[in-house]
């Protein structure tokens, strides 16, 4: 059976969208591990029979695809069992370019993150042999405004505690929302 943790073996341009997103991961104080990007039908096979999978066939985890990786809290003992680490994980995910598992409706999967050319494409294109085209390499929106100096505005301008600032910070937006904030508290 295969079950590859390596990014190399994810397609190249979802390799490097990993590795960044795997960044802001760090970046906003969450361990991440990977788990999972390529896998044979034998694993894929095992997963379906484990309940991990709903199908029996890797599609977007399949060898010489590439497009799908999955990811685990890298804390012994709590891998699995923080649902506001995998929100974050998942948004910031998302905010990258990738469709993640833990939105579906049938099959709610928090630990993973595929790239479908922003959902267009399925399970049965990827069977077929039909593939997003390649992910553009996700790069950080320029802002005058530090996350630190939003957060010190919205504290001294609108008055709000730390609390509600990392309430705000922990929303689906983290950094860009409280720039956006901050900035219209200055009036910019």
């Amino acid at each position: 059976m295969l079950n590859s943790r390596d990014i190399d073996d994810l397609r190249a341009d979802v390799a490097a969208n990993c590795r960044v997103w795997m960044q802001l991961c760090r970046d906003a104080g969450l361990a991440v591990c990977i788990t999972g990007t390529v896998r044979d039908r034998a694993y894929q096979e095992y997963c379906y029979q484990n309940g991990t999978s709903k199908g029996r066939v890797p599609t977007f985890h399949a060898q010489g695809v590439g497009l799908a990786f999955d990811f685990c809290k890298n804390v012994k003992g709590q891998e699995y069992s923080d649902p506001a680490f995998f929100q974050r994980a998942g948004e910031l995910g998302e905010r990258v370019g990738f469709e993640w598992g833990g939105r579906w409706k049938s099959f709610p999967d928090r630990p993973h993150l595929q790239w479908s050319g922003g959902g267009k494409y399925t399970s049965s294109m990827i069977l077929a042999g039909r593939y997003p085209p390649a992910m553009p390499l996700y790069k950080e929106k320029e802002t005058a405004m530090t996350t630190e100096e939003a957060k010190s505005t919205l504290k001294a301008k609108a008055g709000l505690s730390d609390t509600t600032i990392e309430y705000l910070w922990s929303y689906r937006w983290g950094d860009e929302l409280l720039v956006k904030l901050a900035k219209a508290m200055e009036g910019k």
